[in-house]
């Protein structure tokens, strides 16, 4: 008879394992244990420094004005030959501005700082809605196959935590024949052991972790003809 009546019930008990207060308390330690490690070499692994040997620096143009100085600095220090600037079309300002690309504009601040316009190129892109940083460096490659087919090696220099994916970025629209140095600046308003004390730190940190294992994990090269037009200037 109860037999009969389960078969017509809509729930059944089963026997199951599950963890007890103590094994909650174990997973979230581990998790705590986890998570502390990896926030704390997060920073480092997002900004990596790592200069290759040649004469021409790349800055991504969306960099903030006092990493301009950190540029110049870092062109005569390291013997190069010459810079080039790289970027999208303004996402604010463009309204008021004359220049509509960060690209141009962070070139014309670098003549601004005194920076000898000889030794400076210009490298564009049109109007970009994703992967803005992998188009700029397609651009750039373009550019090279012009301007500079016999180089081997370059330094990216680009702000503090976009340092990891911008250069796999490059690395893969460069291919593998040409190497690709990395300069990831250090960000004045927080650094690699207190980003966390900072709503920006925070929030520009983990967007670019996101970002980072992002295109690692599922982001495929591709070719854009929209670069051949690429402008030097």
């Amino acid at each position: 008879m109860n037999h009969k009546i389960k078969n017509y019930l809509l729930i059944s008990r089963k026997e199951r394992w599950g963890l007890t207060a103590w094994g909650w308390i174990i997973i979230f330690l581990l998790l705590m244990i986890f998570s502390t490690l990896f926030l704390r070499d997060l920073y480092g692994t997002l900004s990596p420094v790592h200069r290759e040997k040649t004469d021409i620096l790349v800055l991504e143009g969306f960099v903030s004005d006092y990493v301009l100085e950190d540029a110049i600095r870092e062109f005569r220090n390291g013997n190069y030959t010459l810079l080039v600037t790289t970027g999208t079309p303004l996402e604010q300002g463009a309204l008021l501005s004359q220049y509509k690309n960060t690209a141009r504009l962070a070139a014309e601040s670098l003549k601004k700082l005194g920076f000898d316009s000889t030794k400076l190129a210009i490298v564009e892109t049109g109007e970009i809605m994703h992967d803005r940083t992998y188009n700029s460096a397609l651009a750039f490659r373009n550019w090279l196959r012009l301007h500079r087919p016999g180089t081997r090696a370059v330094n990216l220099m680009t702000m503090s935590v976009h340092g990891a994916r911008s250069r796999l970025m490059f690395q893969w629209a460069l291919g593998d024949t040409l190497k690709v140095g990395i300069i990831s600046l250090p960000n004045m308003f927080y650094g690699p052991y207190d980003w966390w004390h900072s709503s920006k730190g925070f929030r520009e940190t983990l967007n670019e972790a996101i970002g980072y294992y992002y295109v690692r994990c599922f982001f495929r090269p591709y070719e854009n003809e929209i670069h051949k037009n690429t402008e030097n200037k």
